[in-house]
C-alpha cells in the first residue's frame, strides 16, 4: 500500500522516528545495552526508572523540559536519551 502526503508507511519509519524512538527504547534491556555501550567504562548494573516523554518544570512559570527517553540506574544516576532535531541521538549523563 502506498503512502501519500504526510503520511508514511512502516516501512519507511526507522529508529528516527519519534515513535519508533519512545517505543525502542522503552525496552529495559535495549536501553540498558545502549548506555553501557556508550559509556563502557562506567558500571551501570541496572535501570530502575524509565520514562518516555517526561516533562520537567521547575515552577508554573517556568519553561518546560521534555525528555525523550529519561532513565536513572540503580546508582541514582539519572541519563536523558534524546533524538535531537538533526535526527542523531543525543545523550546527557546528570
Amino acid at each position: 500500500m502506498e503512502q501519500t502526503g504526510s503520511r508514511k508507511s512502516w516501512e519507511e519509519a526507522g529508529l528516527t522516528d519519534d515513535f519508533i524512538f519512545s517505543k525502542t527504547f522503552l525496552d529495559l534491556k535495549i536501553t540498558l545495552e545502549l548506555l553501557r555501550r556508550i559509556f563502557p567504562t562506567m558500571t551501570i548494573k541496572g535501570i530502575k526508572i524509565l520514562n518516555s516523554q517526561q516533562e520537567i518544570k521547575a515552577t508554573h512559570d517556568a519553561k518546560s523540559s521534555r525528555f525523550d527517553i529519561y532513565v536513572k540506574d540503580y546508582d541514582n544516576r539519572h541519563y536523558d536519551l534524546d533524538l535531537n532535531f538533526k535526527n542523531k541521538l543525543a545523550t546527557g549523563l546528570k
